[in-house]
């Protein structure tokens, strides 16, 4: 996931593959906690992302400025080389996607479910775009993150960019966090107007049908899912492909199209996928 070149072809980019090899000096305390250190190690690039943006020298006109920080996050991604992957959704996509969101019937989402928060850039983008097309209707981009390093990571980015009071970042399991959210009442049968699947691929398929037995999901309703082409989610196109939401009790059925991309640096073609509840 970042940033990239689009194909000959209506969709809009991609993400690009970008690496960096990172050195960590670890104290010695670190050592002692072989868990924690693991943890630190995982997330080191978004770690010193983190540290990058709130040591910008023009950290001050970040504030406040999601469009701006999402461009300092691709100006990082653009630094790195070997190590590990940056996966942010990259402008591309997110231009696609705030395209589709747009056009929404009967009109732009007024709330977002986000499975796989990570560093935060997708919730600051489009929660950005999105409560700009609403204008002064409200807007809710709820996003779930399994990971707490990432989890805190984003919350401090979202804060940043002014977005804390529509940006909801949940920490632990997207399928429990969702529950919760319902059984609280924080969650209302048919309200979801748009999801979007970009964490763990095996995932994708138990989290959409969480999200049909939860009675979420209405006639109208876009289920977008990225990277279904790379590294691929073979099962999950299968599934929406066939048609019938299948944990449903109106047994709502997906209609489904997927745009083109190729990752930058002449990387492997990769594809969005969209579903509207048909």
């Amino acid at each position: 996931m970042a940033t990239s070149v689009p194909p000959q072809s209506e969709s809009l980019g991609a993400h690009e593959t970008q690496w960096k090899g990172v050195t960590r000096t670890g104290r010695s305390s670190d050592m002692e906690n072989p868990g924690l250190n693991a943890a630190y190690r995982e997330a080191s690039n978004e770690i010193q992302l983190l540290n990058y943006i709130h040591e910008h020298p023009s950290i001050e006109k970040l504030r406040g400025n999601p469009q701006a920080i999402g461009a300092v996050i691709d100006e990082y991604a653009e630094t790195l080389h070997d190590a590990r992957w940056l996966m942010t959704l990259g402008a591309d996509k997110s231009s696609f996607i705030t395209s589709v969101l747009s056009k929404a019937s009967p009109g732009p989402p007024k709330v977002l479910l986000e499975f796989g928060t990570y560093i935060g850039y997708s919730a600051i983008v489009l929660g950005a775009a999105l409560r700009d097309i609403n204008a002064e209707q409200h807007f809710r981009y709820i996003t779930f993150e399994k990971t707490p390093i990432m989890a805190a990571i984003a919350s401090s980015l979202i804060e940043l960019a002014g977005l804390k009071d529509i940006v909801e970042v949940h920490v632990g399991s997207a399928g429990d966090s969702l529950r919760r959210l319902v059984d609280e009442g924080k969650l209302k049968r048919g309200e979801v107007d748009c999801m979007l699947l970009d964490h763990w691929k095996d995932f994708y398929i138990p989290d959409l049908q969480a999200c049909e037995e939860l009675g979420l999901l209405r006639i109208g309703s876009i289920v977008l899912a990225d990277n279904v082409k790379f590294p691929g989610v073979p099962e999950y196109l299968t599934y929406v492909r066939k048609g019938v939401a299948e944990k449903s009790a109106e047994r709502f059925r997906y209609e489904t199209q997927t745009a083109d991309f190729r990752l930058a640096r002449n990387g492997p073609e990769d594809q969005v996928a969209v579903s509207t509840i048909a």
